[in-house]
C-alpha cells in the first residue's frame, strides 16, 4: 500500500518527541497576531449582554432592572463571569482580551492535533504553520478571536472532543473514549445553547465510529457524558429561569413552556435561515460577498473546499478500506459529524459565525488534502501559496474592534438621586452603561428586541406599573439619536422630555441621560396584572 494512503497513525508511533510543541507555537502567535491587529472587542452584544447580565448579578440589580439587555437578558452569563470581573476590577484591555483569546488558542491547537493525527505522513512545522493560517484566517475564526461571542468557547470543547475520539482510535473502549466526548459537548453546549448542533453531530459520529455491535456502548456513554455536562453547566441557571419565568430557556421555546413573560413564540432569529434549494446551495453562496450569514458582509470558500476535501479523504480511505479497515470507523465518524452539524446549522441558525468549529475542519482538511497532493517540484511554495490564497479569498465581517484601553469598558455616568428611575426605550444596545447605574437605581425598559407596549405579557405590564407608579426622578438613557426617532414609546405612558439632556461619556457608544416629565394621564396600556413570581 502506498504510504499516502495512511489515514491514521497510533500516537505510539509518532515520530515527535513533542507532538505538541508546534502546534502550541503556532496557535499561540497566530492568536496573538489576530488580537494584536483586531484590537479589543466592542461588539454589539458586548454593549447589550455580555458585560450587563453578570455585573448585574454580581452587583444584586438583576432583579431589579425589567430586560435591560433585550431579548438577550436571559441567557446563560456564566462564561461572562470572569470577563465582567476583569472589567469591573480595572485589567487592562489587552489583559482581558488575552482571557478571551484563550479560547480561540485552545480550539485551533486541537485542530492542529488533529490535522496530523489524521494526515500524519507529510506533518511538518511548515505544514502546521500552514494549517494555522489557513484556519485563524477564516471569516468565522478571526472575527470571534478575543470577543464575548463564546463560540470559540464553543469550538474548544468540539474539537477537543473530536481529537479525543480520534485520538483513541485502536487504544480505548467505547467508555473510556465516549464519556470525555461528551462531557466536553455538554459543557460546552450548557453554557452556549447554539453548541447543540454539534452534540447532534456527535451523536450521528458515535452511530458510525466503529462496529455496528458497538452502538448501543458509543451512545450510552455519549449521552452519559452529554447530560453531565450539560447539567453542570446549564442546570443551575435553566433552575433560576424555571423558578422566576416558568420556562427553563426562557424566553426561548415559550411556545412549549407558555410563560406568562413572554409571547407564546419561539423568539427564533429567522433572519438568516436559508429556506428552499437555497439550503443546499449555502456553500456556494459563501463564495460570494453578502450579508445571507451575518450582519456584516462575508464571503469564504474554506466550507465548499472542506467539504469536498472531507469527500476526497472519505473515498481515498474506502478505495483503500481493505488496509485500513480499523480506521474506517473514524473516518465515516468525522464525515457524518461535519455534514450532519452542518445540516443542523442550516437548519436551524444560518449566523455564520456559529461555524468556528466546522471552519476549523475545513481548514485543516484543505490542508490535509493538500499535502497529499502536492506536487515533487517546490511542494512547499504551493502550499504556502495556496494558504494565502484562501486567505486573501475570505472577506471577514467587522463586529466592532476598538483600541486597546483601560477600563476595557469606560462609562462616565453623573451623580443620579437615589430615588431616580431610568427608563429604556429603543432597541440599541444599553446594557453595559445601565451596568454602572448606581445601586439602587433600576433600569426598566419599556422598549426593545423584546419588549414593546403592544406586547401584552406580565413582564411587559410589571414594566409598565413600575413606571406609572415611580415617584421620584423618571431619567431616560438612550443613544444620542442621529436623527428625530419615528416612535417615542414613552409618550404612549404620558411622558416627555423634561429638559436638556445630559451626554453620557463612554469609550464604546454616544449616550445621553434625559430627564423625563409626566405631561398626561393616559390609559393603560397592558391591563394584565403583574405579580411577582
Amino acid at each position: 500500500m502506498h504510504k499516502d494512503v495512511l489515514l491514521i497513525q497510533s500516537p505510539s508511533v509518532m515520530p515527535s518527541a513533542n507532538p505538541w510543541k508546534a502546534p502550541s507555537l503556532t496557535a499561540l502567535l497566530l492568536i496573538l497576531l489576530a488580537m494584536v491587529i483586531q484590537g479589543q472587542d466592542g461588539n454589539w452584544d458586548l454593549r447589550n449582554y455580555h458585560f450587563y447580565t453578570p455585573s448585574a448579578l454580581l452587583d444584586g440589580r438583576f432583579s431589579q432592572d425589567i430586560a435591560a439587555a433585550q431579548l438577550q437578558t436571559w441567557h446563560n452569563p456564566t462564561l461572562d463571569v470572569p470577563f465582567a470581573w476583569m472589567v469591573r476590577a480595572g485589567f487592562p484591555g489587552w489583559l482581558v482580551s488575552l482571557w478571551l483569546g484563550l479560547h480561540a488558542f485552545i480550539a485551533v491547537l486541537f485542530a492542529l492535533r488533529l490535522l496530523d493525527q489524521l494526515w500524519p505522513q507529510h506533518r511538518s512545522p511548515l505544514r502546521t504553520a500552514v494549517a494555522g493560517l489557513t484556519a485563524v484566517g477564516g471569516a468565522a475564526v478571526m472575527p470571534s478571536i478575543g470577543t464575548t461571542f463564546n463560540d470559540a468557547f464553543v469550538a474548544a470543547g468540539m474539537m477537543a472532543g473530536l481529537w479525543w475520539a480520534v485520538d483513541s482510535q485502536g487504544r480505548r473502549g467505547a467508555w473510556a473514549t465516549w464519556i470525555p466526548v461528551g462531557l466536553a459537548a455538554g459543557l460546552a453546549a450548557g453554557l452556549k445553547l447554539t453548541g447543540a448542533m454539534y452534540c447532534i453531530g456527535f451523536i450521528g459520529a458515535a452511530l458510525v465510529a466503529g462496529p455496528l455491535r458497538g452502538v448501543p456502548a458509543r451512545l450510552l456513554a455519549l449521552a452519559a457524558g452529554g447530560i453531565a455536562g450539560g447539567l453542570l453547566t446549564a442546570g443551575p441557571w435553566a433552575l433560576y429561569l424555571w423558578q422566576s419565568h416558568g420556562n427553563p430557556l426562557f424566553p426561548y421555546f415559550n411556545e412549549w413552556f407558555s410563560s406568562p413573560d413572554a409571547l407564546p413564540h419561539s423568539h427564533k432569529d429567522m433572519r438568516f435561515i436559508p429556506q428552499g434549494l437555497n439550503a443546499l446551495l449555502v456553500p456556494f453562496h459563501l463564495l460570494s460577498e453578502s450579508t445571507r450569514f451575518s450582519e456584516s458582509k462575508l464571503a469564504d470558500p474554506r466550507v465548499l473546499l472542506g467539504l469536498s476535501a472531507l469527500v476526497a479523504w472519505w473515498v481515498t480511505a474506502w478505495r483503500a478500506r481493505a488496509q485500513q479497515a480499523r480506521d474506517m470507523g473514524m473516518v465515516h465518524g468525522l464525515l457524518v459529524f461535519v455534514l450532519l452539524s452542518f445540516v443542523v446549522w442550516v437548519k436551524l441558525y444560518g449566523i455564520y459565525r456559529y461555524l468556528f468549529a466546522l471552519e476549523l475542519v475545513c481548514s485543516i482538511a484543505i490542508i490535509g488534502m493538500l499535502s497529499q497532493w502536492l506536487p515533487r517540484r517546490f511542494p512547499s511554495t504551493v502550499l504556502v501559496l495556496s494558504a494565502l490564497l484562501l486567505v486573501g479569498a475570505a472577506n471577514r465581517p467587522g463586529w466592532g474592534r476598538e483600541p486597546f484601553s483601560t477600563p476595557m469598558v469606560d462609562v462616565g455616568l453623573p451623580a443620579l438621586p437615589r430615588d431616580s428611575l431610568v427608563v429604556l426605550a429603543q432597541d440599541h444596545p444599553l446594557g453595559y452603561a445601565v451596568a454602572y447605574l448606581p445601586s439602587g437605581v433600576p433600569a426598566i425598559s419599556i422598549h426593545n428586541n423584546f419588549m414593546t407596549p403592544e406586547r401584552c405579557t406580565r413582564l411587559q405590564a410589571r414594566a409598565e406599573q413600575r413606571v406609572r407608579q415611580h415617584t421620584g426622578p423618571l431619567l431616560l438613557l438612550r443613544e444620542v439619536p442621529k436623527s428625530a426617532p419615528l416612535t417615542e414609546y414613552y409618550r404612549a405612558y404620558g411622558l416627555a422630555l423634561g429638559g436638556a439632556c445630559q451626554t453620557v461619556p463612554t469609550n464604546l457608544s454616544r449616550l445621553e441621560l434625559c430627564p423625563l416629565v409626566r405631561r398626561s394621564a393616559t390609559p393603560t396600556i397592558c391591563p394584565a396584572p403583574a405579580p411577582g413570581r
